[in-house]
């Protein structure tokens, strides 16, 4: 296995659409009071870009599901991105603030994003597909 280097841990680029980051502004602001977890996803959120308006469907982001694989495991798994506290296991359904969350939001198909979990280990997983669904009722 070749030692890792700084090469290896290049983030791909990330997108928000303009209509998204009102929204994602609040839950960073949030995320920054009162949940130590979502330390991904707010180095993520410092890194977003505009998406161009031909490549608004074009990558990750609240309410999208998502196929990717652990490149270490090679598990592939479907989950769906969803506000902070509405993360539902059985239902395969993760929050953005989770660490998978946090590295699969703004992300492409076909992206790989690499980082440290907080073990020590070397995460990496790659987007395969990106599909968009209506987040289920925004009722409590």
């Amino acid at each position: 296995m070749p030692p890792l280097n700084d090469t290896m841990f290049a983030r791909p680029p990330v997108y928000v659409r303009r209509a998204d980051l009102s929204e994602l502004w609040r839950i960073a602001a949030d995320a920054q009071k009162s949940a130590p977890e979502a330390q991904l996803f707010l180095e993520e959120f410092e890194r977003l870009s505009i998406a161009p308006e031909a490549r608004q469907d074009a990558f990750v982001r609240l309410g999208s599901a998502v196929v990717y694989k652990d490149l270490r495991t090679k598990r592939q798994r479907r989950v769906r991105l969803v506000r902070p506290g509405r993360e539902n296991a059985d239902e395969n359904e993760i929050s953005l603030l989770s660490p998978i969350g946090g590295a699969l939001v703004g992300l492409s198909e076909g992206s790989i994003f690499r980082w440290m979990g907080s073990d020590g280990r070397l995460r990496a997983i790659k987007v395969l597909e990106v599909t968009h669904e209506e987040e289920k009722s925004r009722a409590g």
